[in-house]
């Protein structure tokens, strides 16, 4: 079934602003990522990370926030190291229910 426990989604360099980057564990084995509530509480694990991971986040060389392009980082990557049937079950869970 779902081999892996969990993905690290790293905030790299670039997206923090920081000197080191930073990792999070993101369990999704117990999540059916082929269902609308797998996906939602997938993305919900995921916002909470990226809300510790982005707490600081700075543009580089400013002191202006740079959260909002941090946290959709963050997204993309989690969803990136997803393998790749989870993450076709988890893209098929997010289209829009056609009724």
């Amino acid at each position: 079934m779902k081999a892996l426990a969990s993905l690290a989604a790293i905030a790299a360099l670039a997206i923090a602003g920081t000197a080191s980057a930073q990792e999070a564990r993101i369990v999704y084995r117990d999540l059916d990522m082929s269902s609308a509530p797998g996906a939602n509480a997938f993305d919900a694990r995921v916002e909470a990370a990226a809300r510790s991971l982005c707490r600081n986040a700075r543009k580089p060389g400013s002191l202006l926030s740079d959260r909002a392009f941090c946290r959709a980082a963050v997204q993309r990557e989690a969803v990136r190291l997803l393998p790749g049937p989870v993450q076709v079950d988890y893209a098929l869970a997010r289209l829009p229910l056609v009724v």
